[in-house]
């Protein structure tokens, strides 16, 4: 009889030890919930767009006690590979990929793993198990283009040389860029009609030279105030405003240090924000696939007081209030733009 009191003692002992080790396991599976993130060619070092949203991956970490892995392609071949191995591994709660240019890899990656749960910022994958993170980008660019024309035309800056030309600079020719270009028109239109716009693009998002090159060109032939929407290569662009002595500005983050004394402003895109706002919907198992557009009105788009004077921040915070009522026209081809 002691015996059988034993062994029903050490069965309860072992069933309380085991539902402590089911406990504990399941603390640390909650303790340990993980994302991976495959950037876009270019890699961190940026100062824009990648490096924006390196910062939302840390701060998921701290404020959710998640861990995190990434990859940095060197080519949009990797994509697709990188993808994969996150995929196949099956411990991530969420996939993101950073950048227009991984639709193709993560549309062939995303129907290999259907259970798998991905996000990708700044480019609509259609299927049911990604969320896709765009940007109203013309109202960024409507921001850019008022502030380069109010400065280009005030007469008493010593770093404008009263043209009225501002210029923009493109990474590569795609939509979401144009979309930005037509903007950055239609702004400078809404001050100033006389106003001329110069723009061009790289076509790459790596290669800050050619952005020199080309922001140089534009400054030659009078642009005094140039921004650089081209991830890596825009920091071509800023250099080149540095050394000519005129005003850059900078895209995605504030990037103020690249060129000091010499940027107006940044063109803000808080990829930061939109990379927490997708992993927050995932453990909070609220994942929403399909389209999310973002924009001012949702504080995902913006601008940097910078060098900015307090006279062109009120006109900016009247544009702002324009764009939020939908009270200005705001084109997302080049064309139209050119055509108000």
């Amino acid at each position: 009889m002691k015996t059988s009191v034993v062994w029903k003692f050490s069965l309860v002992l072992f069933a309380a030890l085991a539902l402590l080790v089911a406990c504990g396991a399941q603390e640390e599976a909650e303790e340990t919930a993980a994302i991976a993130v495959v950037f876009a060619t270019g890699g961190l070092g940026d100062q824009s767009f990648n490096d924006a949203a390196f910062r939302g991956m840390q701060q998921a970490g701290e404020r959710f006690g998640i861990e995190y892995d990434y990859a940095e392609p060197s080519a949009v071949a990797d994509y697709d590979s990188f993808l994969d191995q996150f995929a196949a591994s099956g411990r991530y709660a969420l996939i993101v990929s950073i950048g227009f240019d991984q639709a193709d890899a993560l549309g062939d990656v995303a129907s290999r793993y259907p259970e798998q749960q991905f996000a990708i910022v700044d480019m609509v994958v259609d299927a049911p198990n990604v969320a896709s993170f765009v940007y109203a980008e013309q109202e960024r660019g409507f921001l850019m283009g008022v502030a380069a024309a109010l400065a280009t035309q005030d007469a008493d800056d010593p770093m404008t040389n009263s043209q009225k030309r501002i210029g923009v600079i493109g990474g590569m020719q795609i939509p979401l860029i144009d979309a930005n270009i037509a903007g950055y028109i239609a702004g400078a239109k809404w001050v100033d009609r006389d106003v001329q716009v110069s723009h061009s693009y790289v076509g790459d998002w790596a290669d800050p030279a050619r952005g020199k090159e080309l922001a140089i060109s534009m400054i030659e032939n009078g642009v005094d105030v140039v921004w650089g929407a081209a991830g890596r290569s825009g920091l071509g662009v800023l250099d080149a405003a540095r050394e000519q002595g005129v005003y850059g500005m900078g895209a995605d983050s504030e990037q103020d240090h690249v060129a000091p004394g010499h940027i107006l402003t940044n063109g803000l895109k808080l990829v930061d924000e939109t990379v927490l706002i997708a992993v927050e919907q995932v453990l909070a198992d609220n994942f929403q696939p399909g389209i999310q557009v973002l924009g001012v009105a949702d504080g995902a788009l913006g601008y940097s007081e910078s060098l900015l004077s307090a006279a062109i921040i009120e006109r900016l915070e009247d544009a702002v209030r324009a764009i939020t009522a939908g009270e200005v026209e705001l084109p997302d081809t080049i064309e139209a733009a050119r055509a108000l």
